[in-house]
């Protein structure tokens, strides 16, 4: 069973991380990960690039659940611009997510992550920290933990 897991990272601009986790809660094992990235400058055509970018890694791949791990806060507050473009870029990908998919795409909340995995938050942590390895974004493995769990 193959499960996948998305974050946005933002710097100069946002990019995709993901990581495929395959096996159960239990033993799961860090199949594949990818970076997906934009060349344009301007918010709404970032996102639209990387939701561009993420369909044919999802379409027909046969995935048992896709999570993205979401900014969390409302960007509101700050105006942020980064955070903007951020929710901009989920939300575009959860659209084209789940047309390829035809399922739901789980959205991750890391302080609600514990609960929805069924584990306490040192060992959810711990089981992240064991599948984490250099170019493996922690968020993205968080999302696809959660996603496993409700598998």
């Amino acid at each position: 069973m193959s499960v996948l897991g998305v974050v946005v990272v933002t710097g100069t601009s946002p990019r995709v991380q993901a990581v495929v986790l395959d096996g159960s809660l239990d033993a799961p094992t860090v199949a594949d990960t990818f970076e997906l990235r934009t060349s344009s400058t301007d918010p709404a055509e970032q996102a639209v690039d990387l939701a561009r970018h993420i369909a044919p890694k999802v379409t027909g791949v046969g995935y048992q659940a896709v999570a993205i791990r979401v900014a969390g806060a409302s960007p509101v507050g700050r105006r942020n611009k980064a955070a903007f473009s951020r929710a901009h870029c989920e939300g575009a990908l959860i659209y084209v997510i789940r047309s390829a998919t035809g399922k739901p795409v789980t959205v991750v909340d890391p302080v609600t992550a514990p609960k929805s995995v069924g584990m306490k938050k040192p060992q959810l942590e711990e089981l992240i920290d064991g599948l984490v390895s250099k170019g493996v974004n922690r968020e993205a493995v968080l999302a696809a933990v959660v996603g496993l769990a409700g598998v």
